[in-house]
């Protein structure tokens, strides 16, 4: 055999083996299983199915079965060696050297797999043992019943040096036999002693379901120098940053459910799914890789981190941000769901139960809704530079996008969330009374309104009026009573901060993709037919821009007069203050004012 067993398992978890058959076999979906004419003999009625859970095809016509390899060895009518080259290559995995070396390991890698077993069972009949009844005990008072235990296979490793090693050498397996499986090691001055000691055992599964590794957990933990959690060093038969605990039962019900939880311990994953959340999975004590989240994307396309609310959570959660965000494309990102403070999911679901859990996951964060949460906190967004710093990390973050589409929306969602997070933090204006401002506010303005729509098209028609701060500060702060002008004004101020502004065109094309209505279009159109929209410079468009708001604010002063002095009856002191203040500034302003009079573009 060329290729070594570990080689051939990476390669078929690969893919999904729709993915395999339908580059090559027109599929279509029929319940769990896809479906279609069988392409190895001529059939008229589908009797070929492709089975992702169970990683093999099957015709129930002319009886062709077999795996990915299998598949691609008889349609491109290859060699078995042939066929996983042609695999290896379509999935971008480098093909194992052909060496003595590999060739020992090949040969060693079935004597691995042999002495992994053997040890699961001798570590689940030690948990059983009437000498070990505390480690029971221990599993018991977690609330983990027999069934569970043995679906899991959880076992116990007795607290001796040299009693796993001792049971496998009567067996018949020597001691590289067992170094090189990882259940032994050597001290430096010779002496062998059994890895596990002292530790409740949770056997690591393949996605196959074979036993290829264990993880330990210390019972006794009164020497603080001993890690709480222990792990198989890697082996030929164990790679940790390509395996997920519980991959291979929880695929199943992941699929069905178009969702899986990614959780950090063995024991939150054996609880919950006793607690039935069946569909959780687990890092094996690193941080999440590239091939993790390739597989969680082959059971969902927004697996869920499920990560306790403490500090470790927040680290473990940007760390699986960070290691994703190059790899997220169109429908592949991630979801969280922090838990409350001091809970984790074991403890949580036994508290409140599945229902609670679920409900839990069901509100769980968008990556990018994680991201802004996490950084914003650590700048002041009151000040430029705390601003400018949050660009700066936001900025860094989303450079590491290689999909671009995903990259545009990643960053137009943080400008929106800077922009509304700095505009909640503006200090409110000094307020008027109460009764004149609802007064005024009950009367309607035709010059308003028209001045307001003249300002907006100016924007349509020189989005780069809005790179400076005065205008975006003025247009969110001016009053609109209409509610189209209203939609189309917050629609503006949230591109104002994408890098579109410079662009007219594709500026107006987000605008109306933005608001996605008729009217949208045709304000658009009706701005372009300006006599001024292709004439005027950057240096003249400022010009108008400031004719246009002084304009705007005389009329705005007016129609507040006007309305006032209808009211000045039964006015109280600051309205009549008021009056007298805003007669003075209008005097003052039409004095300054160089607006001259355009045409009517009322929207």
């Amino acid at each position: 055999m060329r290729f070594p067993p570990a080689f051939i398992e990476r390669l078929r978890s690969h893919f999904l083996m729709s993915e395999v058959v339908g580059k090559r076999v027109p599929l279509k979906k029929f319940g769990r299983e896809w479906k279609a004419c069988c392409p190895f003999h001529n059939e008229k009625s589908p009797s070929f199915t492709v089975n992702d859970e169970k990683g093999f095809y099957h015709c129930f016509g002319c009886g062709a079965h077999g795996d990915a390899i299998e598949f691609i060895r008889k349609h491109e009518r290859l060699s078995y060696p042939e066929a996983i080259e042609t695999l290896a290559r379509d999935a971008g995995i480098p093909l194992p050297e052909v060496s003595p070396e590999t060739i020992r390991r090949i040969e060693s890698y079935k004597q691995q797999q042999d002495v992994v077993e053997a040890a699961c069972q001798w570590f689940e009949k030690q948990l059983h043992s009437a000498s070990h009844v505390d480690a029971l005990s221990y599993i018991e008072k977690r609330g983990i019943n027999p069934s569970t235990i043995r679906q899991f296979r959880l076992g116990y490793a007795p607290d001796e040096r040299t009693s796993l090693h001792n049971h496998l050498a009567t067996s018949g397996y020597n001691v590289e036999q067992q170094i090189e499986a990882g259940l032994i090691s050597r001290s430096e001055d010779g002496k062998i002693y059994d890895r596990f000691r002292g530790r409740l055992i949770f056997p690591i599964r393949n996605a196959s379901g074979k036993v290829i590794a264990f993880g330990g957990r210390v019972l006794n933990n009164n020497n603080k120098n001993i890690a709480k959690y222990l792990n198989s060093p890697e082996t030929d038969l164990f790679k940790k940053g390509e395996v997920l605990f519980n991959l291979d039962l929880a695929k199943r019900p992941a699929r069905d459910k178009n969702t899986v939880v990614v959780m950090e311990g063995y024991m939150d994953v054996v609880s919950t799914a006793q607690g039935g959340i069946d569909y959780a999975v687990a890092t094996l004590g690193t941080a999440v890789t590239a091939e993790h989240l390739r597989l969680l994307w082959q059971l969902s396309k927004e697996p869920v981190f499920c990560l306790d609310g403490d500090a470790a959570g927040q680290r473990a959660m940007l760390r699986a941000a960070e290691i994703a965000l190059p790899l997220i494309a169109p429908g592949h990102s991630l979801r969280f769901a922090v838990l409350p403070k001091g809970e984790d999911p074991d403890s949580y679901i036994q508290k409140h139960g599945k229902e609670a859990f679920e409900k839990l996951l069901a509100h769980s964060k968008r990556l990018s809704q994680v991201l802004w949460e996490t950084l914003s906190p650590q700048y002041k967004l009151n000040l430029a530079e705390g601003r400018a710093g949050l660009e700066g990390a936001f900025t860094k973050l989303a450079k590491q996008i290689n999909d671009p589409t995903v990259r545009q929306h990643f960053v137009s969602f943080f400008k929106k969330q800077l922009w509304e997070a700095t505009s909640s933090k503006k200090p409110a204006a000094k307020t008027r009374s109460t009764k004149v401002e609802q007064v005024v506010a009950q009367h309607h303005s035709t010059a308003l309104e028209m001045l307001t729509s003249r300002m907006l098209k100016t924007l349509v028609i020189f989005p780069s009026l809005l790179e400076r701060a005065s205008v975006e500060e003025f247009v969110s702060h001016v009053t609109i009573a209409t509610p189209r002008l209203g939609t189309l004004r917050d629609a503006i101020l949230v591109l104002a901060h994408d890098d579109h502004v410079s662009e007219p065109e594709s500026f107006r094309v987000k605008l109306i993709e933005a608001v996605q209505e008729s009217w949208c279009i045709e304000f658009v159109a009706d701005a372009l037919k300006l006599p001024y929209s292709s004439t005027l410079s950057a240096g003249d468009a400022v010009v108008l821009w400031n004719e246009t708001v002084s304009a705007y604010q005389i009329a705005h002063m007016q129609h507040e007069l006007t309305v006032l002095q209808e009211q000045v009856g039964g006015m109280d002191e600051d309205g009549l203050k008021r009056l007298v203040d805003l007669q003075n500034a209008i005097r003052s302003a039409q004095t300054a004012r160089t607006f001259a009079p355009m045409q009517s573009d009322v929207a």
